[in-house]
Formats: structure tokens, C-alpha cells, sequence
């Protein structure tokens, strides 16, 4: 290919990742710029395949008269951080002042540093080899945070901006000022695996021209949400075709930002899995008068959820294996309406 028709193939910047390798020849002549092949960076994911990852908050959030410069992944105080690539530890900070409280960060071999903030727990030390994957530290709520979290930023030396900007494009207000000796900030979106960003995430990275890693394929990959329909209306085929079914079932509930969030995980494993869970929309059994000592056995659906405003996915599975696909999704998505009451998310005992 000539390097006339270059400009064609760049007018998108979706194909960023695809496109890297193009340059691998190029940007290694040029010494400035590592060798280019593709992707640019290949993380693995900041925390465990059990852990739901969601960006609550991205690079391009606007925080007063500046930028956000990172990804907010909300998490519980104490779930284990890790290390996005291998590299050595060039900073821990085990004492929780200032704004980033305790925190760590990684020198990778690509020319990245990857920085991990608000930590509860540092779990390693300056000069230490880490491996993709391994344990850097707790997550927590130490320094200037609003709430427990992992705050990761990224950040490259000024010789490599071309080639992240080559491979990703550059965002529309311009790189993160430099932080010395760390670099300057890039953003996370396009290299960091993720479960799922927030839909406001998604506007601001858009605005930006920011591209959104393609989520991996998980362990949850075959979960399809759909919706059930308004009140009074007959439920959909889809749904009345589980009559007799085992299985597990997730609700969703869209918050005011029209976010999905998790709010329960069911299971039925004596083929009921139609009725048990319908019975979380029958939102006009609840007539029980305890100011008047009434109280209708059998009347009582439970948790219920207006129909409109929800959408679910279903598993069908064998009646053995239904109570043990229950925990595991609770233990993964922890729905919100499951967690009400439990003294800490650790304890749960499934």
C-alpha cells in the first residue's frame, strides 16, 4: 500500500487499533517512537474476572477548570488490584496523605506508567518485579475521594505521544499536562478491559473522540437483557417460553441517568423459573394492611419492579446446577437488592 492512500484508511479512528500495525515499520525508524505493533498497549484487566468492572467516571469527566485524567472503577474497601501489565514498581505509597492517599505505580516496558490510587493497601514495594495480573494493592478510599474506588491513570513520556496519538487518536482538548517523573496523561478508555462504562462515560469519550476499548467476552457473555413489556400488557414470547424451565434469572433497573444497574439475581431449581420470576412484577398483589393487622398469606410477591422499567436476562439450566449459578452471578454482579442487609460484601456467605 502507498503511503498516498494512508489518509483514506485514517479518516476513521474507530479502526485505531486495527490500524497500529500499519505503522510498525515507521514509527520504529523513527526514534522517538517505539515499534508499533498492534495494539499499542495490551492490558489486562485492573481487577478480577469476578469483580464487575464499571467506569463510573473517565478520562474526560470535567473536574472544575480541568479534566478527570483517569478511569473510576467503584469497587468494595479491600478488593485486590492488579498490576494492568509486567513491569517494576517505581513508586508505593503506604502512608494515606494528600489527595491520591496511598497509592502505586508501575513502570511497564512499553514506555507506560500505570498508576493505581486510593488504595487501602499497598501490597508491593519499590524495585519489585510484577507480572500482568499480580496483586499491587487493596482498593480503598484514602486521600481526596469521594467514596471507595480505584482511580487509574495512565500516563507515557513525550516521545511517545505520536504514537499514541497514531494509534488512538488524540483527544479533542489535548493531552494531560505533564506530571514529572511520570509523563503525561493519556487516556485509559482505549486499552484498559472493562465490563462496562457508564453511559455518561460514553458521551464525554464521544465528545472527546476518544475510542472505547471493545469489552472482551466473559464469563457473561451469554446474558441478554431484553424487556418484559409495560403493566397489563401479555409478557413476551421469549419469556413465556421458560415455563417448566430450571435456571437463573437478572434483573436490571435504569437509575435517573438511564444507567442499568443490577438490582437482583434469582434462581428457581424445581422447573418454575416463569413464575418465580414474573412474581417481581405483580406489583398489584402488594395490598397487605399491617396498620390494620391484615395480612394476606400468599398475597406477598416480594422484591417487585414496574415492568417498564427493567430489562432481564435468563439462563436456563439444569435443576442441580441452578443454585450454584445464583451465587456465582451474585458473587459477580452483585445486585443491589441481594446485598441490602449484608454486613459486608465479603461475607456473604455464597
Amino acid at each position: 500500500m502507498k503511503d498516498r492512500h494512508l489518509p483514506l484508511i485514517l479518516g476513521g479512528a474507530a479502526g485505531a487499533f486495527a490500524l497500529a500495525s500499519l505503522f510498525g515499520r515507521r514509527a520504529a525508524a523513527a526514534p522517538e517512537a517505539p515499534d508499533l505493533a498492534a495494539p499499542l498497549f495490551e492490558l489486562g484487566r485492573p481487577v478480577e474476572t469476578d469483580v464487575h468492572a464499571i467506569v463510573s467516571s473517565g478520562w474526560a469527566r470535567p473536574r472544575g477548570d480541568r479534566l478527570h485524567r483517569a478511569l473510576d472503577i467503584p469497587m468494595p474497601e479491600g478488593t485486590p488490584v492488579l498490576a494492568v501489565d509486567a513491569g517494576t514498581v517505581i513508586r508505593a505509597k503506604t502512608t494515606a496523605t494528600g489527595d491520591a492517599g496511598r497509592w502505586v505505580g508501575v513502570s511497564h516496558a512499553s514506555g507506560l506508567i500505570s498508576r493505581y490510587i486510593h488504595l487501602s493497601r499497598t501490597l508491593v514495594s519499590v524495585g519489585q518485579v510484577v507480572a500482568r495480573g499480580e496483586k499491587v494493592g487493596l482498593s480503598g478510599n484514602t486521600g481526596r475521594s469521594s467514596g471507595p474506588h480505584l482511580h487509574l491513570d495512565l500516563r507515557v513520556p513525550a516521545a511517545m505521544l505520536v504514537a499514541v496519538e497514531r494509534a488512538a487518536g488524540k483527544p479533542r482538548s489535548g493531552w494531560g499536562p505533564e506530571m514529572k517523573p511520570y509523563g503525561y496523561s493519556v487516556p485509559g478508555e482505549p486499552w484498559v478491559p472493562v465490563d462496562e462504562y457508564r453511559a455518561i462515560v460514553k458521551r464525554e469519550a464521544a465528545e472527546q473522540g476518544i475510542p472505547l476499548l471493545t469489552v472482551a467476552a466473559h464469563r457473561n457473555a451469554g446474558l441478554v437483557y431484553r424487556p418484559v413489556g409495560a403493566r397489563g400488557e401479555p409478557y413476551p414470547e421469549w419469556l413465556r417460553s421458560i415455563k417448566g424451565s430450571s435456571g437463573v434469572y437478572v434483573i436490571r433497573e435504569r437509575d435517573r441517568d438511564g444507567d442499568p444497574v443490577t438490582v437482583y439475581v434469582g434462581e428457581s431449581h424445581s422447573s418454575r423459573l416463569y413464575e418465580t420470576l414474573t412474581r417481581h412484577f405483580q406489583e398489584w398483589r402488594r395490598w397487605k394492611g399491617f396498620w390494620r393487622d391484615q395480612y394476606g398469606e400468599g398475597h406477598d410477591p416480594g422484591l417487585t419492579y414496574p415492568r417498564d422499567k427493567v430489562d432481564v436476562a435468563i439462563k436456563v439450566t439444569t435443576s442441580s446446577a441452578a443454585i450454584d449459578e445464583e451465587a456465582r452471578l451474585i458473587r459477580r454482579l452483585k445486585p443491589r437488592d441481594n446485598l441490602i442487609g449484608q454486613p459486608a460484601l465479603e461475607e456473604v456467605p455464597f
